[in-house]
């Protein structure tokens, strides 16, 4: 077993996934709900950069169908950011998921 080997290795690892991780802050991911009246924007590392909600999609009466939309919309987002994180990071771990990166 080459110790030196396994570092440089390990080293060469760790900068590939600190430039995946600057890559991923940079791709954006739009999750919608109710047919686009919710969208929530965000990047691939899950910080919310935007929210829009149409006009039609507020009802006073109906706070629940609106709160309902939003959290469909950022589980969504989330779901994108996720697999976009996954393809990113698959190509540097080879499809091995690591605990330690999201």
């Amino acid at each position: 077993m080459d110790i030196q080997k396994m570092l440089k290795d390990a080293e060469k690892l760790q900068k590939s996934l600190v430039i995946a991780q600057e890559e991923l802050s940079k791709i954006s991911v739009t999750g919608n709900a109710g047919g686009g009246s919710v969208e929530i924007t965000m990047s691939a590392q899950g910080e919310i950069k935007n929210v829009k909600i149409k006009k039609e999609a507020v009802n006073p009466d109906d706070v629940e169908t609106l709160e309902d939309l939003v959290l469909s919309a950022f589980k969504d987002a989330t779901n994108k950011a996720v697999n976009a994180s996954q393809e990113k990071l698959g190509k540097l771990t080879g499809g091995v998921n690591l605990p330690f990166i999201k």
